[in-house]
């Protein structure tokens, strides 16, 4: 009996044991991060990359019904208005129709008066008004297609517009929707790059921090700012860029063309008198968690770290210039910071 007391003991002060164990609290084994220190030094902060001029739009204007164009009222490089006529049908097949259409409009509206007429009277059933009624309904919406396809023998310029090219001469036979002439929106001439990916995350998420110019070799002594227009987030699988498209601000050169070529220099905005800039790794940059940039800064004194929002100049090479949120000397996480929390203990590598 007494050994059978001392194993009965045993087995339930171990399970106590081990539930004290189960219940106590876990804590958290420290990260193991890597660490890099923010230095600063003077640098030349401006990338040079290539661009294409492009108008706001382009449009391949077209009729909108077949037959025989009688006009062409434009030629390539033309300059026009708004309104302004490009081409035009033969209307006269269109012209009967439309008198056809009017003649069996007036019938069955005189048809319908006397319908009207004679059920008011009681003389006429209400059957004979009904199909009064619908006969007059489909002359008027005959009619109205009639009128409608007349007008779209004529084109007319949508915008004001540069006429890049026709594809029709005078006296062809055209289909619907055959392109006819296409359309230069130049009111404002846009300028498309291709960015690459560390430049592209910058562009996104602070655009007002970078000065940006173009010049063009076609128009030497001419140099003109840009300001964002579009970004596609949809990057080419190839060279893995991203298209961003600027347009040209002030007086635009009236020698600048669609398809020529610029350059165009990207700096960062406060180019003063080339000061010392904090530099850290490009790893170190934290663009996916807000929508500012961030960087993780690591505390020697207490162990942790602390996500800090900065503003971001140029990168180069595997370095970025930080404008705003860093003093220089700090320790920056560079490599592991998307684990990290606000005030988290960790362990360093790379001092």
């Amino acid at each position: 009996m007494a050994v059978t007391d001392v194993f009965a003991q045993t087995e339930m002060y171990g399970g106590e044991s081990d539930a004290a164990a189960t219940e106590a609290p876990q804590y958290d084994r420290p990260v193991t991060v890597e660490v890099t220190r923010a230095l600063s030094r003077v640098i030349n902060r401006s990338r040079a990359v290539a661009g294409r001029v492009e108008p706001a739009r382009t449009v391949d204007i077209a009729f909108q019904v077949p037959g025989q164009i009688i006009s062409l009222d434009v030629e390539p490089g033309d300059r026009i208005r708004q309104g302004d006529v490009i081409a035009q049908l033969d209307q006269a097949d269109f012209n009967l129709a439309v008198d056809r259409a009017q003649a069996s409009f007036d019938l069955a509206n005189s048809e319908l008066k006397r319908a009207s007429s004679l059920a008011e009277r009681g003389v006429a059933a209400d059957a004979r008004l009904e199909a009064a009624r619908a006969q007059f309904a489909q002359a008027d919406v005959a009619l109205r297609e009639a009128r409608r396809r007349l007008s779209q023998t004529k084109i007319v310029s949508p915008f004001d517009a540069m006429v890049a090219r026709t594809f029709v001469e005078e006296y062809v036979n055209v289909t619907s929707a055959a392109p006819v002439a296409r359309l230069q929106d130049v009111s404002e001439m846009r300028i498309m790059i291709s960015l690459p990916e560390e430049l592209a995350s910058l562009a996104r998420s602070a655009p007002d921090a970078f000065d940006i110019v173009a010049s063009f070799p076609a128009v030497p002594g001419y140099t003109a700012p840009l300001a964002l227009r579009s970004f596609a987030t949809d990057a080419d699988p190839t060279a893995q860029t991203y298209d961003v498209e600027f347009a040209i601000t002030g007086d635009i050169d009236p020698r600048i063309l669609p398809g020529m070529t610029a350059d165009v220099r990207i700096s960062n905005a406060s180019e003063e008198d080339r000061q010392q800039s904090v530099i850290v790794p490009v790893s170190a940059v934290d663009t996916t968690s807000r929508t500012d940039p961030s960087i993780w800064v690591y505390q020697e004194s207490s162990g942790q770290v602390a996500r800090r929002t900065v503003r971001l100049g140029l990168p180069f090479d595997n370095e970025i210039v930080v404008l705003e949120g860093l003093e220089g000397d700090e320790l920056v996480v560079s490599g592991g910071w998307w684990r990290l929390r606000d005030n988290q203990t960790v362990t360093v590598s790379g001092l």
